[in-house]
């Protein structure tokens, strides 16, 4: 049986098959886990769980790593030797793969397993575009059937708040909603109509809903709300957090936009504080993301209450006020048991609070790496890097080649195996607003995610030939998959694929942004720290490029794409 994501340990064949009873019996632990197990069982056919049947799954207690696990596949039975719960789901993930594509019979053998990285998961973004909760289950239940077990959900940005708020319903009658731009792509598609009222949120009890269907299925939920940057959506119903306190609105723009949260207004941590709690309150994640990416700081410049804080705490720059922004908030999360994820330019400063975790996925700013000092100081990462990660790229821009034989880096320094918790695949969903968007550009990208995230000996070439494979289970695949060519795409047609892709990636944030006012405009430029120099266009082009393309394309071919795009502007 070929398996995604393939197993570590060692695997021997025995004798004879074993069948899966119509009416079979289980070891009676671990209730959530029994109950997806069967509910699968029973979608692949007539097989039916009952109490007193002959046990066909047995478990057996034993002293591993939380997450491996032994199967025993022998004619009469199958036995699961795990520590807990964890190892006894993937072992039945696993036999559930192998039942599928046996259709109810598997060889006798006995397996080893256990994972690479503690952490494997995946981000969507539902403040782009908004997404069900049918939608978000459905990728929750396929990532679980590839053994990941963590839900990045970003929940917050300039263009929605997500989250049902009773201490603060503004949040969700103005910042849930925007109206759509005329270059929003499903204005485009005919599908809406610029200026429609567009958005949505999750009730609390729907959130609760999800944290215990990902729970059942061993896959841990983080929300992010993104601060100080990326707030729009929140100030637009709480202007008087920013630093003018002048009204604004949800952008219905891409990109990133300059007002921001003013980091020497007492009452917005107090504001914060208080929306932590509601969030705190429906996830019991150990994590909590509070983002930091992309936050430019002009704003903060002119704000007397901002220059005030910097004297007072003797900052030398607004990186430096940054990172005492967001310290106050991962204290307050401390203080609730809670651990802060934040995205890398949170370390820019290079005094991050020790005990916070980065998510990287990309240093903008040329020169030394900031995020290579850190490894030093033990910090924990979680990697997804934008050339190897971002299901919001084409398959030629991030082959699943690249993805599945990444090894932890930036700016090519190694990052030391202690400091790894994982990995993830961020789904940004600014162009992709339908299911079948999101699920194409995610899948089959996923199935290289899980192995690269599993599986410690990895091989291009069997891997697709079992990913090719397994897209013809429909069980097991519930997403709908891009085209296997699409997903495979080489060669010339990937490197004219790639240069078009990020020309009209320019043009649609310059059709977007035109004859918008100064204030609603998106940047589609990269906010690097302060005090980077800037190199001219073409340069910086050309260092994108080779960052975006090393993993999986020649000197040659990058040149290549370079020239394609440069001639083109």
């Amino acid at each position: 049986m070929e398996c995604i994501p393939q197993i570590n340990g060692r695997c021997s064949e025995g004798t004879g098959a074993f069948v899966m009873p119509e009416y079979y019996g289980m070891e009676e632990i671990y209730p959530d886990i029994q109950e997806v197990f069967v509910s699968r069982m029973e979608k692949l056919g007539s097989f039916r769980m009952e109490k007193g049947a002959l046990k066909a799954i047995c478990f057996i207690q034993k002293d591993m790593q939380e997450e491996a696990y032994e199967l025993k596949i022998t004619e009469e039975n199958v036995r699961i030797s795990a520590a807990g719960e964890k190892g006894y789901r993937h072992a039945l993930t696993t036999l559930f793969q192998m039942l599928v594509q046996g259709r109810g019979t598997v060889p006798a053998c006995e397996l080893q397993d256990w994972p690479r990285f503690a952490q494997r998961g995946v981000m969507l973004d539902v403040c782009r575009h908004f997404f069900s909760i049918e939608e978000v289950k459905k990728i929750i239940e396929q990532i679980s059937l590839l053994k990941m077990n963590h839900f990045h959900w970003h929940l917050s940005d300039d263009q929605g708040y997500r989250i049902e708020s009773e201490k603060y319903p503004g949040l969700d009658e103005k910042g849930a909603y925007r109206p759509l731009s005329p270059e929003d792509p499903l204005v485009l598609r005919g599908e809406a109509k610029a200026g429609e009222n567009y958005g949505g949120y999750y009730t609390k009890e729907q959130i609760r809903d999800v944290v215990r269907f990902a729970a059942a299925r061993g896959v841990e939920v983080i929300p992010e709300i993104d601060l100080p940057g990326h707030s729009s959506a929140i100030l637009s119903a709480f202007p008087q957090y920013t630093c003018s306190g002048e009204p604004l609105k949800v952008k219905n723009t891409f990109g990133v936009h300059e007002r921001i949260f003013c980091a020497g207004n007492e009452r917005a941590y107090q504001f914060l504080y208080g929306l932590l709690d509601e969030i705190f309150e429906l996830f019991p994640s150990r994590y909590i993301h509070l983002g930091g990416d992309e936050a430019p700081k002009t704003v903060w410049h002119d704000c007397p209450a901002c220059n005030y804080v910097m004297d007072e705490e003797k900052l030398e720059n607004y990186e430096q006020l940054q990172t005492w922004f967001t310290a106050r908030l991962i204290a307050y999360a401390k203080k609730h048991g809670k651990t802060a994820i934040v995205w890398n330019e949170s370390a820019a400063a290079g005094d991050l609070d020790e005990n916070a975790v980065i998510q990287y996925w990309k240093e903008m700013a040329p020169g030394d790496s900031y995020v290579v000092p850190e490894f030093e100081k033990g910090r924990k990462f979680i990697l997804s890097s934008m050339n190897r990660f971002y299901c919001s790229d084409s398959y030629a821009e991030s082959p699943m080649r690249a993805t599945l034989m990444y090894e932890p880096e930036t700016k090519g320094v190694a990052v030391p195996p202690e400091n790894v918790l994982g990995i993830e695949a961020p789904m940004w969903t600014e162009w992709t607003p339908c299911n079948k968007d999101i699920e194409k550009q995610m899948y089959p990208r996923m199935l290289a995610v899980a192995e690269c995230g599993w599986t410690r000996q990895r091989n291009v070439q069997d891997f697709l030939k079992r990913a090719e494979n397994y897209l013809s289970y429909q069980e097991l695949n519930l997403l709908e998959p891009m085209s296997w060519e699409e997903a495979t795409i080489h060669g010339q047609k990937a490197l004219e694929m790639i240069a078009g892709g990020m020309l009209e990636l320019g043009a649609k944030y310059g059709a977007m942004t035109s004859g918008e006012p100064e204030e609603e405009k998106g940047k589609a430029e990269a906010v690097v720290p302060e005090g980077t120099q800037m190199l001219d266009m073409s340069t910086m082009i050309r260092m994108y490029m080779e960052d975006k393309m090393k993993a999986a394309y020649t000197e040659e071919e990058i040149d290549q794409v370079v020239e394609m795009i440069l001639s083109a502007l």
